[in-house]
């Protein structure tokens, strides 16, 4: 966790995605930030929620733990889970270039994430943890 931040920690299920929504979005608003950085928290977010929810854990859930702040000049998020391990920016770069009927399923959610963080984003595993941090500059009208 960022020591000072606000925290929450709420089950790896789809049906929490709103709880965490509303917990980043006071985050963001209280962080200063602008409606359409608040979306970027917010879609980035979702996809890295939710990608926890379908892969880090088997059939016993588990927990999310979320940080968020604003150090810096950035909002700082910080996702952690329990899962299996998985670097999310190992992942292959997709092929974007096909129409999305021939497209291969998978891999849009991370690319998805670092162009709106700007590349802003890390990983590193610790203490058996998942830890995804990303982050957006607030106030000065860029990520």
């Amino acid at each position: 966790m960022i020591s000072g931040f606000s925290d929450i920690r709420i089950p790896a299920e789809p049906e929490n995605l709103a709880r965490l929504t509303a917990f980043l979005g006071a985050c963001a608003d209280a962080s200063g930030c602008d409606a359409s950085l608040k979306n970027n928290v917010l879609l980035s977010a979702e996809e890295a929620f939710i990608n926890i929810c379908s892969y880090a854990y088997s059939a016993e859930r588990g927990d999310v733990s979320v940080s968020c702040g604003l150090r810096d000049g950035q909002l700082v998020v910080e996702m952690t889970d329990e899962g299996v391990p998985f670097d999310p920016l190992s992942a292959p770069v997709p092929d974007i270039s096909p129409g999305l009927d021939e497209r291969t399923p998978g891999g849009l959610g991370i690319h998805f994430i670092k162009k709106l963080t700007e590349g802003c984003i890390s990983y590193r595993r610790e203490n058996r943890r998942n830890i995804l941090r990303f982050c957006f500059r607030c106030g000065s009208g860029e990520n």
